[in-house]
């Protein structure tokens, strides 16, 4: 059974005041909605993003400083998920990002990849090669 990543297991920082809300309209299927439930625990702070689900919201946080990116909130709709908001940081201390439209399609791509970048990290701590090895053919 798959570890489910809580608040407790990485660094993390609350958002901070200097935030705004954006409205999201995606819906993700029962797969996907595992996916996000499950969370991302990184293994190093080189992976970048640390995630994880409570209370119908996904909190997103950088893995090096711990600061909390986004917030995004969701509605359970049959077997899945419908995303309908998110609080975005723009604190420019800790975050870039000043473009909406970036921003919408930042978060519903990675949480759309969700299932990938779990795949990727369980075959990273297994041991095994995250990437595809492709052996040319031997010559006649």
């Amino acid at each position: 059974m798959p570890t489910i990543t809580t608040a407790a297991d990485w660094k993390h920082q609350p958002l901070p005041e200097r935030h705004l809300s954006l409205t999201l309209d995606f819906h993700l299927d029962a797969a996907e909605s595992a996916c996000v439930r499950r969370g991302l625990l990184p293994l190093e702070m080189e992976d970048k993003w640390f995630l994880y689900y409570e209370g119908n919201t996904l909190y997103m946080h950088r893995s090096w400083t711990g600061f909390c990116i986004a917030q995004v909130h969701f509605v359970p709709e049959g077997n899945g998920l419908h995303a309908v908001s998110a609080e975005i940081n723009r604190d420019p201390e800790q975050y870039a990002g000043t473009d909406d439209a970036a921003d919408i399609a930042l978060i519903e791509r990675m949480v759309r990849g969700m299932g990938a970048s779990q795949r990727y990290l369980e075959q990273r701590q297994a041991g095994g090669h995250a990437w595809v090895t492709i052996t040319p053919p031997k010559p006649p």
